[in-house]
């Protein structure tokens, strides 16, 4: 592979004038936007942070363009009211809902460039990390689905600095996508990620728990379904979310959470039609219903062991009226709201 020098991978603050919406001086309080509760991160229940690279998608061929996504998702999400059941819930301390952590930026020059996604994703897990030690949840805004190996080890770094017991807890991935993401390869890319989380796992004798919904049989290799096998992947395609009764695909996804201590969600954003979500690398001739994705999200949110999330692959580049950050966006509040409630 062509290479360039290896380069700087910064970590810039939250830039609160992504933060913007519509006034409303005429009504009550509780005409509240997402836009008037962020604040920079300062151990809120919600930290946002920005992966601003997709050197992932380049070396795995896709569409580039995923690092402009992070502040655009930011201002969908912004522009949002904030429910009725949430204003309720913590009337009067609204402030600590929500945090912005920045943005870490992979600036490739639009070129391989050698060790830049491999740093970017520590300096991402690092921010990760400190957040769950906070007791927040992150949550990622993509990039490439590469994000997902820099999850990961936040997340791990998380659990491996704070367990008192020397007892590693019991990581379950769960990723809305049409890929597997299994790929072998001879560098990271946005086509490795899970097979990388493997090897890491398995490095620490510990079981790999990945269910991946909505994967296209024509998106994937044989080659990567006999990976699944023999890693054990636990697979609903995207027909099977067309086709199959809700309750036993629910049944299954509950099944899999009662399997582990922790959850690691993921959402690479071309598990949805091409129709619904344009602007991603890989954009799906078939896909999963945003519906579908959505009330499945809630199930997994209200197990109450998610730790770590993120959205990927939004691509603004092939947008079309912003219609893929705005679906990004409710997806980013579901997942909030959802958690939330919880806490």
């Amino acid at each position: 592979m062509m290479t360039v020098a290896t380069i700087p991978i910064s970590h810039t603050p939250a830039d609160m004038t992504q933060w913007t919406g519509r006034a409303e001086p005429f009504e009550t309080a509780r005409a509240r936007y997402w836009y008037q509760l962020a604040q920079p991160y300062e151990q809120q229940h919600i930290g946002l942070v920005g992966f601003a690279c997709d050197q992932g998608v380049r070396r795995n061929q896709g569409r580039v363009g995923a690092r402009a996504a992070p502040p655009l998702i930011r201002r969908a999400f912004a522009a949002l009211p904030v429910i009725a059941e949430l204003q309720q819930r913590f009337d009067g301390q609204l402030s600590s809902l929500l945090g912005d952590a920045g943005d870490i930026h992979c600036d490739d020059n639009d070129g391989f460039a050698d060790s830049s996604l491999e740093q970017a994703q520590l300096k991402y897990a690092n921010a990760v990390s400190a957040i769950v030690k906070q007791g927040g949840l992150p949550i990622g805004l993509g990039g490439g689905h590469a994000v997902a190996y820099g999850s990961f080890l936040g997340l791990w770094q998380a659990l491996e600095n704070t367990n008192n017991a020397n007892v590693t807890p019991t990581i379950g991935i769960i990723n809305f996508d049409a890929h597997l993401d299994i790929r072998q390869s001879d560098v990271a890319t946005s086509g490795t990620p899970f097979r990388q989380i493997a090897e890491h796992l398995d490095a620490h004798d510990q079981p790999f728990h990945y269910y991946c919904i909505g994967v296209s049989r024509f998106s994937n290799t044989a080659a990567l379904f006999d990976r699944a096998e023999q890693l054990g992947v636990q697979v609903i395609s995207d027909e099977d979310c067309h086709y199959e009764p809700w309750n036993t695909l629910a049944k299954q996804v509950k099944s899999f959470i009662d399997q582990v201590d922790i959850v690691y969600l993921t959402i690479d954003m071309d598990c949805l039609p091409s129709s619904i979500v344009p602007g991603v690398s890989a954009p799906a001739a078939f896909g999963i219903e945003l519906g579908f994705v959505e009330r499945m999200v809630k199930l997994i949110m209200a197990s109450g062991k998610v730790k770590m999330a993120d959205i990927a692959e939004i691509n603004p580049t092939f947008d079309i009226d912003s219609r893929s950050c705005k679906v990004a966006a409710r997806l980013l509040a579901t997942i909030v709201k959802q958690h939330l409630i919880i806490t």
